[in-house]
């Protein structure tokens, strides 16, 4: 049970000297008058309940608090002291559209009005609403004010309702998407994991699950509040408090203050060992051109303007000069064909640009790239690799919603052992099907799975029977699988024989982030052949971190939403 630390004595608040009130024809906008506080109010906590909902809802009551937080709306108001009923909240939003201009923070107030839930999407805010009566009693006192310790499940949050409190405990930044916006969310577990990157499908992940959303806690910086400097995934935060008050997507706390560790930043990776082959599966975020025209946007996907495509593709060139590859594998390359205002060429343009050196793409038989709107792609420096026939696809029922898988064997320059490389783009776990086998069996593995497993499982061999025919054993497997690390379709590449390169770091690296959940979407598999050839592999974690639509310090963070994974092999 949490406990108040505000000591002013309640009763002393209500002997008032400015009054703001009478009965009005028009609840949104209360006359004022001076006239004692009024006796007999019903105790917020009573009017809260030890439910969800108010067990008085519809009634007409008379309370009494301090208010904490003003919005455009209305306001909160807490009435300090012990709670009449336990597990319940001392605090109440008084909606009302037009407030007495001498109201402020820590004025004392009497409100009469009807008792209401008002929708809030997923959860309802308890709060007094046709307010026919609202006195202002006195000013200037001090704040109630509560601690609080996470984890909190939502009964315990539900008790604490409108009110103020606060936190001092470390807290860890997780998810920062909607950043700009003012919105982000808090967690006391420390970084968060979606259960299946770290725990078994099932009973197992479902119990993480409720002790992520149970540590999580939502927080909002109003517009009155200056912004910290950029958090990121993984900020530490040391202090927070305000108003658990509520948005659109149920509880959330309205900052009023927060004390965070400054950023250490992001640096760039360490470039490629001589003598080595960097290869880098990158998610573009679908990149679309416009077929080179201005006026082409928006399109189907990507950037809505010609200008949001720049400072896309200027981010991605950035990174693809810190990274200095020579071979990447994308993924959402808009699918458009090879011709001169394809999104192929284009960033082909773009990488010679910024390597200063030829680039090329891989081109199956009949440019067969599928017929989603995105395909996968192949990027080669035409001075470092050859490539050995024209590239592989596998289409069939397994990939119906998947991008079609490619394959593609490179000779290293001048006469390096040959490599099989294969890049994947398997079905989201959106756009989930209202029955059937690919329903989500909630196990934690989302809608999709039996398809993917079966793409999987199919790919696999494929590559496996490409490289027999080609004379090599050695393959490297990229692409975003839509699969987390413990996963149905990750398994069944490793039980085909090809090591997952990160799998070391299990929990410890991700390359997405879903609602403050990090986890690994985008793979590197090896053949047991190849393996003794690979210097280094890693996942650069300069994407999923940051918030989107935000100036960033460096030019290549945030070029996507996914991470790039990075892969060194030996050649020499």
């Amino acid at each position: 049970m949490v406990e108040s630390v505000f000591k002013t004595p309640l009763y002393a608040a209500f002997f008032c000297a400015v009054i703001l009130a009478a009965c009005t024809s028009d609840p949104s906008d209360p006359p004022t008058t001076s006239t004692p506080c009024p006796g007999g109010n019903t105790p917020i906590a009573s009017v809260q309940g030890s439910t969800p909902k108010s067990p008085i809802a519809g009634q007409q009551v008379s309370v009494h608090g301090i208010v904490t937080l003003l919005q455009a709306d209305g306001f909160y108001m807490e009435e300090p002291g012990s709670d009449a009923i336990e597990r319940t909240s001392n605090a109440v939003f008084i909606q009302t559209a037009r407030l007495p201009g001498s109201l402020a923070y820590g004025s004392v107030v009497s409100v009469s009005g009807v008792v209401s839930e008002i929708d809030k999407g997923r959860h309802s805010l308890t709060a007094i609403t046709d307010v026919t009566e609202l006195i202002q009693c006195s000013s200037g006192l001090d704040l109630p004010l509560t601690d609080v310790s996470l984890p909190l499940n939502g009964l315990q949050r539900e008790a604490l309702e409108g009110m103020r409190i606060q936190i001092n405990d470390p807290l860890m930044v997780t998810d920062v998407y909607r950043f700009g916006r003012g919105n982000f969310t808090l967690s006391g577990n420390g970084l968060q994991f979606v259960p299946t990157e770290i725990r078994k499908p099932g009973a197992e992940s479902a119990t993480l699950l409720e002790q992520n959303r149970a540590f999580a806690l939502p927080a909002m910086l109003p517009d009155s509040m200056d912004q910290p400097e950029l958090l990121v995934s993984g900020s530490q935060v040391d202090y927070i408090s305000g108003i658990l008050a509520h948005d659109e997507r149920g509880l959330r706390i309205s900052l009023e203050s927060i004390t965070s560790n400054p950023h250490t930043g992001f640096t760039a990776p360490d470039t490629a060992s001589p003598g080595t082959l960097r290869v880098v599966g990158m998610n573009l975020h679908n990149y679309f051109n416009g077929e080179g025209k201005a006026l082409s946007f928006p399109g189907s996907r990507g950037a809505k303007t010609a200008a949001e495509f720049k400072q896309q593709r200027d981010r991605i060139g950035a990174a693809i000069g810190v990274l200095d590859p020579q071979l990447i594998a994308v993924m959402e390359l808009e699918n458009d064909g090879f011709d001169d205002d394809s999104a192929a060429v284009d960033f082909i343009q773009l990488a010679t640009s910024v390597s200063g050196k030829s680039w090329a793409v891989t081109r199956p038989a009949g440019d067969d790239t599928g017929t989603d709107e995105i395909a996968v792609g192949l990027f080669y420096r035409s001075d470092r690799l050859k490539p050995i026939g024209p590239a592989q696809t596998l289409g069939g029922e397994e990939f119906t919603f998947s991008r079609q898988p490619q394959a593609q064997v490179f000779q290293p320059l001048p006469d390096g052992e040959k490599i099989l490389v294969v890049i994947n783009h398997l079905k989201s776990k959106g756009s989930c099907p209202d029955e059937g086998e690919n329903t989500d069996q909630k196990d934690g593995q989302g809608c999709w799975n039996p398809m993917r497993l079966a793409a999987a499982k199919r790919m696999s061999a494929w590559a496996k029977n490409v490289a027999l025919s080609t004379g090599t054993e050695n393959i490297l497997i990229l692409g975003d699988m839509n699969a987390y690390r413990n996963e149905d379709p990750i398994n069944a590449i490793r039980q085909a024989g090809f090591k997952e390169l990160m799998d070391e770091k299990q929990g410890k690296t991700y390359s997405f982030v879903f609602f403050g959940q990090h986890g690994t979407l985008d793979y590197a598999f090896s053949s047991e052949s190849l393996l003794d050839n690979i210097d280094n592999a890693f996942i650069w974690n300069v994407n999923a971190a940051v918030p989107v639509n935000m100036e960033l310090p460096q030019p290549w963070l945030g070029f996507s939403d996914h991470d790039p994974v990075v892969v060194d092999i030996k050649i020499n």
